[in-house]
């Protein structure tokens, strides 16, 4: 994100109002100091502040985030942008811990040369999909933007070339398939990257479900609806289940990612892995089954 950019923006707001910077930090309990490094671009607030912050400005959330009022028409697409970027900004700071703990690393070889040395690498797979931690700042900013039904956001890693990624959409209703579709990106012609994203965003107050992949340059975004033509939706529980930790890719199989599982009366949750062997719990009403593939062959 631009820090410079949201920092102005916080100024301009703060000016609008009329509001000098001991003022807007008492508001908000905090020193002006920590506002005047906001408003230069030094860092943003911690995430924990954000909602409060922007109902003293007047402003959304996604305003805060992308720096700038947004209309009616733009929301949709600036949404989507905010929930790429504030995830592609945690691999930043990611990568810069990793350059801070090579140059102790090489410091700590250097003083024990005598001994001799041993390389050290992480031991994760080469090639993985992992969901976001849900205490990450990345994903507390993510689920404020999603609103009450929260986002499920996950980050692949690969470093071998694979062809299409694909995610699937198998819909059960009482434990019987009724629909299966998939959403495609191919990288065919431009290379596959080696890092990517893939958010789902229920909004059940809207009955869809939104798509979003990302991966270097590339995008597919889809609103995907939800319980339609089922008399009495609007009563439906609803509850899911997810990957919780980070798993190796197995190309050209669909690995199971989440289920968004929605029921009148009674709800079986379950474990991811229930689902990938083509079946689900017949006491749940409806259930979204979504599957990522990374394939090899064409």
């Amino acid at each position: 994100m631009d820090l410079i950019k949201i920092g102005k923006y916080i100024a301009g707001k703060r000016k609008a109002l009329h509001l000098t910077q001991k003022q807007l930090a008492e508001k908000l309990g905090m020193s002006d100091k920590s506002v005047s490094k906001w408003e230069r671009g030094v860092c943003l607030p911690d995430v924990s502040v954000y909602m409060e912050l922007c109902g003293i400005l007047g402003i959304g959330i996604n305003e805060f985030l992308a720096g700038e009022d947004i209309g009616q028409e733009d929301l949709v697409r600036k949404s989507e942008d905010n929930l790429i970027q504030v995830t592609t900004d945690s691999k930043h700071r990611q990568n810069r811990l990793r350059r801070i703990i090579a140059v102790l690393l090489a410091a700590a070889i250097l003083a024990f040369s005598a001994m001799g040395f041993v390389l050290y690498r992480t031991n994760r797979p080469r090639n993985v999909i992992a969901p976001l931690a849900p205490e990450s700042a990345e994903m507390k900013t993510a689920e404020l933007l999603s609103g009450a039904d929260g986002a499920f956001l996950y980050r692949y890693h690969t470093d071998d070339s694979f062809k299409r990624l694909t995610v699937c959409l198998s819909i059960y209703k009482s434990g019987e398939l009724i629909d299966r579709t998939n959403s495609t990106v191919s990288y065919e012609s431009v290379g596959s990257p080696a890092e990517g994203m893939i958010v789902l965003v229920p909004e059940f107050e809207r009955f869809s479900v939104k798509l979003l992949i990302a991966g270097e340059g590339t995008r597919l975004s889809s609103d995907i609806p939800i319980l339609e033509g089922v008399e009495g939706r609007t009563y439906y529980g609803r509850s899911a289940c997810a990957i919780r930790e980070e798993t190796p890719i197995r190309y050209d199989e669909e690995q199971g990612l989440a289920a968004l599982i929605y029921g009148k009366e009674k709800m079986r949750v379950g474990d991811i892995r229930d689902y990938e062997e083509d079946s689900a719990p017949a006491e749940n009403d409806f259930v979204y089954y979504f599957s990522v593939r990374f394939s090899k062959e064409p």
